[in-house]
Order: structure tokens, then sequence, then C-alpha cells
């Protein structure tokens, strides 16, 4: 039966071929169009998943609770950004989340956002200088997590010293800016030169930093469009102090037997001045303030020479070998895990956890560390999703008009086999096995036809022309690559669709009576 089925299925489909061709031409380009669309978007999704796991937030995110969702890039909330919290029982968190199996290895994090420029005489205006994303870590555990980093000149970071690593291509911007601010035919910023860093702008008055530069740095990832030219890593102390945090303790304070008796002296007003001749109020000048901000531990009331005073932070040396761990009020905790498919059940265990526990701490995965990356990821893909069911109703419409046509024009061949004894059920399978075949020639067609398209464009790239599709694509150029999944899929759709869309016109013509279809010419 079905072989007869089949003949006289692929005997109507030639009769008709004018029609045949309308339809398959649809399925065709459906399938095309379902299957370049969805690769485009699977090789984009886990461009950008790999990009964030292996180079920014592992696959485990812990963060404090806020108002608005909460990022590596801040709190977003309605009216901008918050100040993002600090996470509580940081060690307490950290020994729970390193006991589950499944856990390699966690670092802890801080970020915010700053204005860089280099410190040299001449060079005013807190207006001034770069924007950066500042990424406070532990060095020591972060770039052992995350080994994408090349230096390109000075070093990596040291855990427990002062200073900052910035991006190659901002410290060209800043050489750039510098040469026009102080016009200069040439100047190259060097490491161990000074590094003024201004921040805290959501806490009132900006705090102003100068630190070293440690090295220079350019990223090794393929793969990684997510701005990371932006990103400045910085000692967890500075960052600290740039956002107004206590500052956490990372090694023993050693005093005299002189400075111990300090502390049972007793002052007065007297001390620092005259009671008569104190001032009722005073001001500041823009330098002071600027000098008061400053983390210049020993700057005299005079101005020094920039390099006289950062030399007085000693960082050319490592931290000591026997230092404390840093205990300080830190935002974020990454985590890598082992078997990545056991994300979903740590960050349940971890939520879990911290319920019963009553820490007001939130694990997430490598998404909501992405924050807005993600969220623009998924919004494309939402919208792309959306494109695809309006032309699925459109390419509805059109199969189920052309196959009314079709239908109608075939009522009087109905006709004859129904009178001839065809049942309904047998006209039924007669349309959908024509269905099918047209639905699987043309569909054999759309894949081949995507199969020659996805590879031009993997041969060839797809540029990103802006930063929103640099960020997108995961990198400057887009390589797509055959998404089985979007294959099975889109043959599925499309053959839902063309079933779908001869069921009403068949439906109409079996209701016809055999000897009025008959008599139809």
């Amino acid at each position: 039966m079905m072989s007869v089925l089949v003949r006289i299925a692929l005997r109507n489909l030639w009769q008709h071929k004018g029609k045949t061709l309308i339809i398959g031409s649809i399925v065709a380009v459906g399938v095309l169009v379902l299957i370049v669309g969805n690769s485009l978007m699977e090789t984009a999704s886990l461009g950008i998943r790999r990009a964030f796991v292996d180079n920014y937030t592992g696959h485990i995110f812990i963060s404090g609770v806020a108002d608005g969702d909460i990022s590596l890039f801040g709190v977003q909330s309605i009216g901008g950004i918050d100040r993002t919290p600090t996470l509580p029982e940081y060690r307490a968190v950290v020994d729970r989340l390193e006991e589950i199996p499944a856990v390699g290895r966690t670092t802890p994090q801080m970020s915010s956002f700053g204005l860089m420029r280099p410190d040299i005489p001449g060079y005013e205006g807190l207006e001034r200088g770069e924007f950066s994303v500042l990424f406070g870590v532990d060095p020591d555990t972060y770039f052992d997590m995350f080994e994408s980093i090349e230096i390109v000149s000075g070093r990596l970071m040291r855990s427990g010293e002062r200073g900052v690593m910035i991006s190659e291509d901002r410290v060209q911007r800043l050489e750039r800016s510098t040469r026009e601010a102080l016009d200069l035919e040439e100047y190259t910023l060097e490491p161990n030169e000074p590094v003024r860093i201004v921040s805290g702008f959501m806490g009132g008055l900006p705090r102003i930093r100068i630190v070293p530069l440690i090295g220079v740095y350019r990223t090794t990832a393929i793969n990684d469009g997510v701005g990371s030219d932006l990103i400045s890593y910085i000692d967890a102390q500075t960052l600290r102090a740039l956002e107004g945090l206590s500052v956490g303790i990372t090694g023993t304070a050693v005093t005299t037997a002189e400075e111990t008796a300090l502390l049972d002296s007793s002052f007065d007003d007297a001390f620092f001045f005259d009671i008569e001749d104190a001032p009722e109020s005073f001001e500041l000048t823009s330098d002071e303030i600027e000098r008061l901000f400053s983390t210049t531990p020993e700057s005299e009331p005079d101005s020094e020479a920039t390099t006289g005073r950062i030399e007085s932070l000693d960082t050319s040396q490592p931290a000591e070998a026997g230092a404390a761990p840093d205990t300080g009020p830190w935002q974020f905790i990454l985590a890598y895990l082992d078997n990545p498919r056991a994300d979903r059940a740590v960050v349940a265990e971890m939520n879990a956890w911290f319920a019963e526990n009553g820490i007001a701490a939130h694990a997430g995965n490598w998404e909501a560390a992405a924050g807005p990356f993600a969220t623009t990821a998924d919004l494309i893909r939402a919208v792309f999703n959306a494109a695809v069911i309006i032309v699925g109703i459109v390419a509805v419409i059109i199969i189920m008009n052309t196959l009314v046509i079709s239908v109608i024009e075939r009522t009087s061949e109905i006709g004859t086999m129904r009178a001839l004894g065809a049942h309904k059920s047998f006209v039924w399978r007669m349309f959908f096995t024509e269905t099918v075949t047209i639905t699987t020639v043309f569909g054999s067609v759309g894949i081949a036809a995507s199969l020659a398209t996805i590879g031009i464009l993997n041969m060839i790239g797809i540029p990103a022309t802006n930063p929103f599709l640099t960020v997108l694509f995961a990198g400057p150029v887009l390589r797509p690559v055959l998404s089985i999944t979007a294959v099975v899929f889109s043959i599925l759709i499309v053959t839902g669709i063309a079933i779908l869309s001869h069921v009403y016109p068949v439906s109409v013509a079996l209701k016809v009576q055999p000897i009025k279809a008959i008599q139809t010419e």
C-alpha cells in the first residue's frame, strides 16, 4: 500500500509541477534560513560562553545580595549602577564551596570603574584620563584560573603588592592622550612608572590613588570580544581604598617600644595648635585635595617629584612568602568546575546552604556574572526566534493558499477516487505522502544550500563592524559552524508547517460528496 501511495504522490507532484515548485521553494528557503540563522546564533552563544567562562567568570559566580541584578560589572538597577555589596562570611563561603567535589579552582574578585592617566608633572585635572573597568584580584589564584594573559612588558602582578596591570591597547591610548595634553613629540608609559587612578564617584567625592604600572598585557584568547582592552587588573587593597571600603591586612604590623608607648599618651587640642589661635574654618585647594586622597604614605607637605613618591612604595620586591591571606572584604567569588555540567547542581547546593545559614549571598552561573553581555545575546536570540515565528506563519499562509488552489483543482480526482471505494483515510495519506515527499526533496536542497552558505561564511568570516557586534560575536570575526541541532530542528519545523498547511484544504475537499465531486470540472 505504501509503495502505491508513493507512486501516486510522485505522479501527482509531477503533474502539478508549478505548484510543487512554489511549495518546494518555500520549504527549501525556510530550511536555509533556519539552519544558517540558528547556526549563527549557536556559534555566537558558544563563543560568548567560552569567552566569559575561560577568561572572566568561570562556571560559578557568587555575590552579595542587592536590589538590582549583580554581575562582574556592578549592580544594574532602574536608576543606573548602584554600589556593589561586599560578600558576607567570605571565608566560610569559600570553605563551603571548596568542599563540593565538582569545584576545581576558586578566586575572589572586586570590580569598579575609574579614570587613569600617567602621574607626571604638568598633567593636571581630574577630568583627564582614560576610562577603565577595574578588576581587583588576588593574582596568585586569579591568574592560575584564567591563563589567557600574555605580558607585553613588565610582569604579572604578585599577591601582596600595590600596582596595576593595563592592556596594551589602553596603554597606547594613554600615551597618545598624554602627548596631546602636554604637547610632547614622544612619550612612552613604561613599567614601574606611576599611574593616577580616580574612582569612587558613587560615594560622593572622587578618590585618587597613585600606583605603579606593574605590567602591560594582551589577551591570548581567540574568542575574546567582550572589551578586554577596557579591563585593568589592580590590587584589591587599592581598589578597596578607591571604593571607600575597609582595608584588609595582608601582613603583620611591627612596632617599636617607642611607638607602642604613644598609645598610652593623652592628647588635647593644644597638642596640635593653640586653642586661641585655632581657625574657625579652612579651605583646601584642588592640589591639596588631590594630595589628601593620594595613597602616598610618605608624601611631604611640599610637593615632591612624582617618581620619588612612587619609589617610596617599594613595590619592586615580591610580597613576603609568609604573608597571611587577604582577609579584607571581597565582592565576588568565582569558581571553575572540573565537571562543567554540574553547574546547576552546584548553584542549587550553594543557594540552599545560604538560605539555611541566613547568609545574604547568591550563587549563579556564568550568565549571571556576564550580566548585560549575556542578556544582550539572549535578547538577540529572542528577536531571531520571534522573526522565525513570523516567517513561519507567513509560510503556512502561502503554502495553505497554494494547497487550497491545488486541492480545488483536484476535486474531481478526489471524487472519482472516493466513488471507486477509496476511504477518506486513503486520501489523507495520499496528501500526507505528497507533503512528506516535497519536504524531503526540497528540504534536502535547503540543507545542501545551508552547508554551502555556512562553509563560505566560515571561510571568509563575518567581521564585527562595531563594538556591539564584537560582543555578540565574542570576537572581531564570527566564523559560523553547522549545528546538527539546527538541522534537525529546522526539518521538524518545516515539516510541521507543511503538514499543518494541508490539513484545512484537504478537509474541505473531503466534505464534498463523491457524486458532486465527479460532476465538478
